[in-house]
């Protein structure tokens, strides 16, 4: 799926600030995707003494987030090449993270609870994940609707991983948004 989706139909600020991003913080962007849309605005959001990692499978997309992050001075991202369906791949010390984006990732993977679970296990206690996926409804726009994940399945993963339910949320006309925190 195009990176063009997560940039004009998401508003990655709005989003991070619903979460409680904040200065200093420690951000995951899971499946971060060529613009690194979710990972630069973070960058920003968290600052200098900040760090986001962007993390993706594919190394095309890592280099375009270095090369970017260079010509805009950001020396607070770090690129990680990983396989977010297995466990441990990001190489991202257990418990280290404040905050885990899962922005339009779950659906490209039939694996979820792989992916969650890498994701909970790099989140620090009390740290929170940013959920925002397809809705599951029959829309033109957007992946075809058996890729889609089910909003409900998705709370159960985090539920049964420890993470608690602490908003579900329209994120715009076709995504639906969810704070989890880490238990």
């Amino acid at each position: 799926m195009p990176n063009v989706f997560k940039s004009k139909l998401l508003n990655a600020n709005s989003l991070l600030e619903r979460a409680g991003i904040m200065e200093r913080m420690i951000v995951a962007d899971l499946g971060c995707g060529t613009s690194g849309h979710f990972t630069f605005e973070a960058a920003k959001m968290v600052g200098e003494k900040g760090l986001v990692y962007a993390v993706d499978v594919r190394p095309s997309v890592l280099d375009s987030i270095k090369s970017n992050a260079q010509l805009k001075g950001m020396e607070n991202i770090r690129s990680i090449r990983a396989d977010l369906e297995k466990y441990g791949s990001t190489k991202i010390k257990d418990s280290f993270v404040d905050m885990v984006l899962l922005v339009n990732v779950l659906f490209q993977s039939r694996k979820y609870y792989e992916v969650i679970r890498e994701a909970n296990r790099i989140l620090k206690k009390r740290g929170k994940f940013l959920v925002v996926d397809w809705k599951k409804t029959n829309i033109a726009l957007g992946p075809p609707i058996d890729y889609r994940v089910d909003q409900n399945d998705v709370q159960a993963i985090f539920v049964s991983l420890g993470a608690e339910l602490l908003e579900n949320f329209e994120a715009g006309p076709y995504h639906f948004g969810m704070i989890f925190e880490k238990k």
